[in-house]
């Protein structure tokens, strides 16, 4: 059980520094992806680099695009299942969410397949909230590098929310480096294969990350705070800001799900405008500077090679504080969203297994259930 300030961290995901982070890996190594070099990211004050550990690995806490962690856990190269595991994070987060989540005590997934006998490896991007593309480039090169290493023809690949989509655009071959046909099974947890609307339907939340000094995603590129007029576009999710992986993965709900109306300037924040509190551009500005890149992934699939996984979260409660209660999912991402996997197997790829369980967002890192439902899927006979 999570408790209020795990709950208030995640909602609005402050700058939470895990001590000694490099405890939990064997070693991590600064890898570089060729093809991105001279590529940087726009930055903001919430979103760069804090960990101390990571930091020193990047040498940096503003990574240019070409720039990623590689991390090796304890058995990387030791431990029972030949086929390894590179772990992939999701938005605001690095690899250490796969171990001890903002520093709250927990058993993650990392250490748990590590004590099941797998051969685990994860990553870090250097944006947390980058460009999809580039995330799917240094995906890319972190499987080609594993397979190196290891000596491994395969790997699987198991990603958490946004870093799911980086994995769907390197194997839909929509990536500038081709598909190598080198994984074998993708598991997804809470990924929005739908995309989200999340930021849009939930204007309240930008003030409360605004004036909490989140990593969070705002939608709003103006507010009202302490009575003056505040220009946040290097904080939002417009073209400019500092999260330019975020308006790739929007998609409108608004059709499917009504809006709240309770939510202080709920229309003006998703069909844009200037509001009470705040102005927005609107979610179709934010759309277009995205490339509508989930009606792009929507007209690609898997490669026929690779075996998919797909578990949905279905509790919206993080402890006490209740987020979307009307909509089914896991507080974040729609369980409809996260469960959409036509698109994917329509080449020819192997659904092997598709689950909902009772658990919130940040629980697919680390719930004892996900750890023993992921060993399921990856299990064979190799």
């Amino acid at each position: 059980m999570i408790n209020n300030d795990d709950a208030f961290s995640f909602l609005y995901n402050p700058r939470i520094v895990v001590p000694n982070s490099n405890q939990y890996w064997e070693k991590v190594e600064l890898c570089h992806v060729e093809s991105l070099a001279g590529v940087k990211e726009v930055f903001c004050e919430v979103n760069c680099q804090l960990d101390p550990d990571i930091i020193d690995h990047f040498g940096t806490r503003f990574p240019a695009a070409d720039a990623y962690l590689l991390h090796y856990a304890h058995g990387w190269n030791s431990n029972r299942h030949e086929v390894p595991v590179l772990l992939v994070h999701g938005a605001g987060l690095d690899a250490t969410s796969y171990t001890n989540l903002w520093d709250m005590g927990y058993t993650g997934l990392q250490q748990q397949l590590v004590s099941l006998g797998y051969r685990v490896f994860s990553m870090t991007f250097s944006h947390s909230h980058g460009d999809n593309f580039y995330q799917a480039l240094q995906l890319a090169d972190a499987i080609e590098h594993i397979k190196q290493l290891t000596g491994s023809g395969i790997v699987d690949v198991a990603a958490h929310s946004k870093g799911g989509i980086a994995a769907r655009i390197y194997m839909s071959n929509m990536s500038a480096t081709a598909y190598r046909h080198d994984v074998r099974r993708l598991v997804m947890l809470g990924v929005p294969n739908l995309g989200t609307d999340f930021a849009f339907r939930n204007p309240s939340v930008s003030y409360l990350i605004y004036t909490a000094g989140g990593n969070g995603v705002i939608a709003w590129d103006k507010l009202i705070y302490l009575t003056a007029t505040v220009d946040i576009t290097p904080r939002s999710i417009y073209a400019g800001g500092g999260f330019p992986g975020q308006s790739q993965i929007l998609y409108r709900w608004d059709n499917e799900y009504n809006l709240d109306v309770s939510q202080q300037d709920w229309w003006t924040t998703y069909y844009g405008g200037s509001g009470y509190v705040s102005h927005s551009q609107g979610i179709e500005a934010a759309l277009l500077s995205g490339g509508c890149l989930i009606s792009e992934l929507e007209k690609h699939s898997l490669a026929t090679d690779i075996e998919l996984s797909v578990l949905a979260g279905e509790s919206h409660l993080f402890a006490m504080i209740p987020l979307q209660t009307s909509i089914p999912g896991d507080g974040i991402v729609f369980r409809e969203s996260a469960l959409n996997t036509d698109a994917m197997v329509s080449g020819g790829a192997h659904l092997k297994d598709k689950q909902v369980m009772t658990i919130n967002h940040i629980e697919l890192l680390y719930h004892p259930r996900v750890a023993r439902w992921v060993d399921k899927q990856l299990r064979n006979s190799d």
